[in-house]
């Protein structure tokens, strides 16, 4: 049964590490939520390394500066572990393995043009669907612009024609302009309905919490607490490798479809 706590003190002693969630558990995507600086001032004080684990569609870098801004340094959060670098190593193993060759166009559904995941491969960025695409990167999208339904009509063509898909982000919700919007994940997911072969790439698969436990150390994962707001992405995925679970009831996704794992303990907001 499920724990619900006042506050992270309650139970930080339990942990040697912390993994966490940036949106709907530290910022909304335009601020940071009230008490979610002074809790990890609070955790570093306690000596107890922190990771961010994302469902991001980009690298690292622009991850940090992001965070920077909000205030969560690297005196509070020490590294930051992306669902974008598990794409960009999906993508060079295709490059590896000639299902890709330097050259080939790649459809990159991104928001502000962000190509950082495909940087250096050589391959060729397009941001319109082409008769040359031979991947699709599904890292952000526009829901203030195209709605899901726009997104199937767009990707359909490419899907039928067998033109395999890398969601970068799986999150099925995310903030957009400080709202709640559908995210990568559905549609993805709906690429995959079409026809589409879809390799999705982030939480909750085991692959982004092994490189974030290796990130900590590899720490022994019982004693690691993942802080999160999706109990498909967040919770189901850390419970898999053998982490502790932290569900903040507030959160965006928390209210989401998927609820059949429940969370070690909850909290409505991060507090210490």
């Amino acid at each position: 049964m499920s724990r619900n706590i006042s506050g992270l003190g309650d139970i930080l002693d339990q942990f040697d590490g912390i993994l966490i969630d940036q949106f709907g558990v530290l910022h909304d995507g335009n601020e940071p939520f009230p008490e979610a600086l002074p809790c990890l001032r609070k955790v570093a004080q306690s000596g107890t390394p922190v990771v961010a684990i994302t469902n991001s569609g980009r690298m690292k870098e622009p991850n940090r500066k992001r965070l920077d801004r909000f205030g969560f340094t690297a005196d509070l959060i020490g590294d930051i572990v992306t669902s974008g670098m598990v794409a960009r190593s999906r993508i060079v193993d295709m490059l590896a393995e000639g299902d890709l060759t330097p050259g080939d166009a790649v459809l990159n559904l991104t928001r502000e043009n962000d190509v950082t995941v495909l940087e250096g491969l050589g391959l060729v960025a397009l941001n319109e669907v082409a008769s040359s695409t031979r991947l699709v990167l599904i890292s952000g999208l526009k829901p203030e612009e195209l709605s899901r339904q726009d997104y199937l009509q767009l990707l359909k063509p490419l899907a039928e024609r067998g033109i395999p898909a890398i969601c970068a982000n799986p999150d099925h919700m995310v903030y957009s302009h400080g709202k709640a919007a559908f995210g990568p994940g559905l549609v993805a997911a709906d690429y995959a309905e079409a026809g589409g072969d879809v390799t999705f790439a982030g939480k909750p698969g085991s692959e982004i919490f092994l490189k974030s436990l290796q990130s900590l150390g590899n720490p022994d994962p019982s004693r690691v607490l993942m802080i999160g707001d999706s109990h498909h992405h967040d919770i189901a995925g850390a419970a898999r490798v053998g982490c502790k679970t932290l569900l903040i009831a507030s959160g965006v996704q928390a209210q989401g479809a998927s609820q059949d794992t429940e969370p070690d303990f909850s909290i409505d907001a991060l507090r210490y």
